[in-house]
Order: C-alpha cells, then sequence, then structure tokens
C-alpha cells in the first residue's frame, strides 16, 4: 500500500467496499488500530459513550456536534452540576448565542481547553 501501512489488519480494512455496514467493519478497523499501536475505548453504556465524547472532543477535536446531543441528555440540574458540567453549559449557551463562525470557533477551541483542564488523557 502506498502509505507503507501494510499489515494484514490495514489491508483488510483498505478492502472494504464504500457501503460496508458500521457492525461488519467495526472489528476489522479495531483490529487494525491495534495493529497501529492505538487503542481504542469500548463502550459498554451511555455513560461511557459520553467519556469517550467528551474525551475526544477536548484532545481530538472531535466536532461539538457529536459531542452536544449527549451532553445534554445527561446534564444534571444547574445546583447538581460540578465546574466541568456548569463551565461547558456556560460556554454552549454562549456560543449558541454568537453569529459569527470565528466567534463560535473561538469558544469551542475555549471548550476544548477547559474539557483537558477536567478529564485526563489516555
Amino acid at each position: 500500500m502506498e502509505s507503507g501501512f501494510t499489515g494484514e489488519a490495514t489491508v483488510k480494512v483498505a478492502a472494504l467496499s464504500r457501503d460496508s455496514l458500521g457492525n461488519d467493519s467495526e472489528p476489522l478497523v479495531r483490529a487494525m488500530l491495534s495493529e497501529h499501536r492505538i487503542d481504542v475505548p469500548v463502550t459498554q453504556d451511555e455513560d461511557s459513550e459520553y467519556r469517550v465524547l467528551l474525551r475526544a472532543s477536548g484532545y481530538w477535536n472531535l466536532a461539538i456536534h457529536f459531542f452536544e446531543g449527549p451532553f445534554y441528555a445527561r446534564i444534571p440540574a444547574w445546583d447538581d452540576q460540578g465546574p466541568l458540567d456548569r463551565a461547558l453549559v456556560t460556554m454552549l449557551d454562549q456560543r449558541d448565542h454568537l453569529t459569527t463562525p470565528d466567534d463560535r470557533d473561538a469558544v469551542e477551541r475555549e471548550m476544548r481547553a477547559v474539557v483537558r483542564n477536567h478529564v485526563a488523557a489516555l
């Protein structure tokens, strides 16, 4: 392969058709990532999925819209929120009232920094 990644699992992923289903391709992709020493957490429930999305939004620049829905689905009442939840609620509200992409991007960068300050990297 042109990229130099030629392990067996990588070749199997490269051979997947464009219309491969996630259930069929997920084990192959996980094997490929493992082959390249990239650990991908397995989520068992909504809480563990949320933690992966939170970490990914802070450390790996996952688009905020992937994180936002699960965040709002689990957010406790204001008086029960910890510092991270409260900061994210406040910044998401601030972002939603901004009108320019640059201003919204600045808030999202700040959100990522706040997540990194509260959540350990893998």
